[in-house]
């Protein structure tokens, strides 16, 4: 019986500490892997991206109703996240027509979502498995937040506070 709790306190002390520091390298090494093939991806799809992070990247578009706006991709967690910030907090009024029209645009356009980010900004959003990701399937999620965003854009332009 003294022998299990010995046994019980090293796998704790020892072998809890030793697997974390295991997986830590893996991680980092999927994370380097994941922005490695996003790059390469980018490179395939025919747009021209900036490079600001190992694992951020914008591509600058125009449209009729947002002028120049960025197209951003950023990775982490084995996931591409594919947004444009259409609208900045300071200039939404989130009144509850406003919070229900852009409900809405979640079910009037396929594959993408319109949410309010962390800083209260409106976005228009894919996210995708990096795993599973290729550069035709890329460059047509830049092109799905592109035309959304725009046309998002339009239907609440006049919603905003200017």
């Amino acid at each position: 019986m003294n022998l299990r709790i010995h046994a019980t306190r090293l796998l704790l002390i020892v072998g809890i500490p030793a697997a974390v520091l295991c997986f830590q390298p893996r991680a980092l090494a999927d994370a380097a892997s994941d922005n490695a093939k996003i790059d390469a991806l980018l490179k395939q799809t025919g747009y021209s991206a900036e490079k600001k992070r190992d694992d951020v990247w914008v591509v600058h578009q125009q449209g009729s109703n947002l002028t120049d706006f960025k197209v951003v991709i950023a990775t982490g967690d084995g996931l591409a996240v594919t947004f444009v910030t259409i609208a900045r907090k300071k200039d939404v009024d989130l009144n509850s027509d406003f919070l229900l029209k852009l409900v809405k645009f979640n079910g009037e356009y396929d594959r993408i979502k319109v949410l309010i980010d962390d800083d209260g900004d409106i976005d228009v959003r894919i996210d995708s498995s990096i795993r599973v990701l290729d550069a035709a399937e890329l460059k047509e999620e830049i092109h799905q937040v592109s035309t959304s965003a725009d046309e998002i854009y339009g239907k609440i332009q006049g919603d905003l506070i200017h």
